[in-house]
């Protein structure tokens, strides 16, 4: 038997017995490794796509998270803008008390200063009335009337307030 020159014989049941378990084969493992290999395959594909869905919810909540990030700066902005807003209008008010209190403040000081001149002119003139009538007596060597003398001293002052 020379291995380069087979036999026949050798080539006919070489290749039956091929054949025959080719046949076996199909029939008992060729189906299973099919089966297997679809499995493997819808195994794969479910795979991918629960990976896609996965992905789909991972931007789905990533959008939403952005979303909610905006609409918390949003709010802060907003917050940040009624209080700047409310800041302002405190300021404003309590200016406007300050000056309305300085101006009462100010019409208080020049009505007593007003009434205070008041009193001193009706002072130097009851004075003024009590010395000029004393002057007058010595003078005239009678003695007028108060009345006399304060008519005298209210026409003088007049003409004075008028000069100033």
């Amino acid at each position: 038997m020379n291995l380069l020159n087979p036999d026949p014989g050798t080539i006919f049941w070489t290749a039956l017995t091929f054949v025959f378990l080719l046949f076996i084969l199909k029939k008992l493992a060729w189906g299973p490794i099919l089966q297997a290999l679809e499995e493997r395959e819808r195994k794969i594909k479910e795979s991918l796509e629960k990976a896609d869905a996965a992905q789909k919810e991972t931007e789905a909540a990533m959008a939403k998270q952005q979303e909610i990030m905006d609409s918390a700066k949003r709010e802060a902005q907003e917050l940040m803008a009624k209080s700047r807003s409310t800041a302002e209008s405190t300021k404003e008010e309590i200016l406007k008390k300050a000056q309305d209190e300085a101006s009462k403040m100010l019409e208080k000081a020049k009505r007593e200063i007003d009434s205070q001149r008041e009193k001193a002119i009706e002072e130097i003139r009851n004075e003024a009335a009590d010395l000029s009538i004393a002057i007058a007596s010595k003078l005239i060597g009678k003695s007028l009337s108060r009345d006399d003398h304060r008519e005298i001293i209210d026409e003088s002052l007049d003409k004075m307030v008028e000069a100033n």
